[in-house]
Formats: structure tokens, sequence, C-alpha cells
């Protein structure tokens, strides 16, 4: 039994290692450069960092997938019963992670043209951003595959999870004392990069706990109860996660500016201290709220 359960999930794992080559193998069709060229002929850190996050995101995908209930017992015949459904609710997630890099590039980074930053000027700090919004998108299809009765569901929880992280994007850049896309687009700021990524894979975190509900709620509420729910962490996830920016920002950096350190000085401490201390706050209300 032992060696049925070792090779039930070696089985996994080759899928998963073959999801991520074929999602890498679709990510380079979709873009109308050629990503093999940019990692090795160009040697473009810009490309690597932004493919890295799509692949990150992903594995996210994937580990949504692939947190269903157990078999009782591991036989071939229930793997390549499961593996059909594994492979179905997969590649629909890719798509939507592709689609949610879409509109994440046309929305929340909108004062530029992402791809031109990223490609021709090998902006990192853009590239950073867009990763970041991968991952959160990716983390918020997790939640709703987790929490999904089938493919509607999951689209209804993929659209409202997009546009809860897109407002709570713009959100973002509004409380800010700089301008987010300036320094990102015009000065590569890494440090205002690290910031933004930070709070907005933070986000995704407290989304993905909003989307997915345990089977026996799943076999009780309506869907109007898990928009309800969804809703609930999707409006005080953000408004929490906005006010311990702030107090930690003091706490963490009483002698220091957070704005002026990001934006003058462009320190990559202060951006990586934001962004440790959000996804330290997104993960904390994944489990309190």
């Amino acid at each position: 039994m032992d060696l049925m359960w070792i090779a039930y999930s070696t089985g996994y794992l080759v899928f998963t290692v073959l999801f991520l080559l074929a999602g890498k193998v679709f990510f380079d069709m979709m873009t109308p450069y050629s990503v093999n060229v940019q990692l090795t002929g160009k040697d473009n850190v810009a490309v690597g960092i932004l493919v890295v996050g799509f692949l990150l995101g992903l594995t996210c995908i994937v580990c949504g997938v692939l947190a269903g209930d157990a078999p009782e017992e591991p036989s071939l015949e229930v793997f390549l019963g499961e593996i059909v459904e594994t492979g179905l609710y997969g590649i629909v997630g890719m798509i939507l992670l592709f689609l949610s890099g879409i509109i994440n590039d046309k929305v929340v980074l909108r004062k530029f043209s992402n791809q031109t930053e990223i490609v021709e000027h090998g902006n990192a700090a853009v590239a950073l951003v867009m990763a970041a919004t991968y991952i959160a998108s990716a983390l918020m299809i997790a939640g709703g595959i987790r929490g999904c009765l089938g493919i509607q569901s999951m689209l209804m929880a993929f659209g409202f999870g997009q546009v809860a992280l897109v407002l709570f994007a713009v959100l973002y850049q509004l409380i800010t004392r700089y301008d987010d896309q300036e320094e990102l687009g015009k000065r590569q700021n890494l440090a205002a990069a690290l910031a933004y990524g930070g709070n907005l894979v933070a986000y995704g975190l407290i989304l993905m706990k909003g989307l997915s509900m345990d089977q026996a709620l799943l076999d009780e509420w309506t869907w109007q109860d898990g928009m309800l729910h969804a809703s609930y962490y999707a409006v005080v996830g953000a408004v929490l996660l906005l006010i311990t920016r702030i107090v930690n920002d003091r706490l963490f950096l009483p002698k220091a500016k957070l704005s002026k350190e990001i934006v003058e000085d462009r320190n990559l401490n202060a951006g990586l201290m934001a962004a440790g201390l959000a996804i330290s706050m997104g993960s904390a209300m994944v489990f309190c709220l």
C-alpha cells in the first residue's frame, strides 16, 4: 500500500512538471516575442522575472486543483479517473491566469506599455509587479477552484476575484504618497516594485481564503452565500491590509519615512520590509478573519 501511495503521488508530481512545461510553451505561443530568445539570447532579466511569476502562478493553481480529498485507497484506475478532471481544471486555470495578465496589464499599470518596458527596456521593476499580479491572480483562481461546484461557479469566482484585485491595486496607488506608475515606468524603481508587488500577493492570499470553502459548506450554501463570504474577505481584508501597512511602517521603520526611503533613496531594504510585512499580514488574515 505504501508503494501504491508513492506511485500515486509520483504520478501527480509528473503531471505538475508536464503542466508547468505546457504553461511555459503556452506563454511563449501567446506572446509576440520569443521567451527563449529573451531568456538566453538577450539575457533579459525582466522577462525572466515575468515568466517565473507566471510559472509560480501556475503552481498555485495546480495546488488548488490538488487540494481535494485523497482517495481511501490509491490505484491506477482511481488515478486515471482523477487526472482527466485535474487536467481540465488546470487548463481552464491556465487560460484564466493568462487572461488576468492581460487585464492587469491594461488596468493596473495603464500609463505605459508593460511589454515595451519589459522586453525593450528590460524594466525589472515593471516585470516584478506584473509577476506579482500573476501570483495574486493565481492564488485567487486556486481559491475559486477549491470552492467551486463546477466550471461555471469557478468562472464566477474568477470574475469576482479579478475585479476585487484590480480595485485593490488601484486603491493602493491612491494611498501611496508617490506616483507608483512613474516610479515603476520612468524611474524603474525596484523598491517601489517590491512594496507594490508584496501587497498584491498579500491581497491574493486573502482572496484565496474568501473564495475557497470546505466541502460541507459547498453542499449547504447557495452561490449568493459564497459571494457574501468572498465579499467579506475582499472588503475587510483590503481595509485591514492598508491599515496595517501604515501602522507597520511606523513601527518597523520609526526613524524613517517609507515614501522617502522608496522614492528618494530607492532603498531596497524598505521595499523588502514593506513586501514582507504585507505578506505576513495577509497570511495572518487568512487564519484570523
